[in-house]
């Protein structure tokens, strides 16, 4: 999916009442980039899904997917995270908060980080 195809509005709706339950400020600093998703779908089989990272916190990160994660699940993304900065391999354990229809084929979903682990692929560039 490309950023022209991620509406500045993709979240108009949510972010009142996702800000108001927020522990952890979040950036986007980091987005639009791709993630993978590895969750058990309906037929116990395990799924994994590319998805587009949106916002990030310490917390949680939002993302857009092209398959509904059903909320309570528990999933594993992994990707690397671009800033300008640095870069990092990054590997969550999360459980889906929650997971709502943007279009016909793109879902929001908003996950909790469980455990997190990173390694950084470059350094600082300043």
């Amino acid at each position: 999916m490309s950023a022209e195809d991620q509406s500045p509005d993709a979240s108009a709706g949510l972010a009142g009442e996702i800000d108001d339950q927020r522990r952890h400020p979040r950036t986007r600093d980091y987005g639009p980039q791709e993630l993978m998703v590895c969750f058990t779908g309906d037929n116990a089989e395990m799924q994994t899904v590319k998805t587009v990272l949106w916002d990030f916190s310490e917390g949680g990160l939002g993302m857009e997917s092209s398959v509904a994660l059903p909320s309570d699940e528990e999933i594993t993304i992994s990707g690397e995270l671009h800033s300008p900065y640095y870069s990092v391999a990054f590997r969550s354990k999360a459980r889906v908060v929650y997971c709502r229809p943007i279009t016909t084929t793109i879902y929001r979903v908003g996950v909790s980080f469980r455990e997190v682990s990173y390694r950084r692929l470059t350094v600082d560039k300043v």
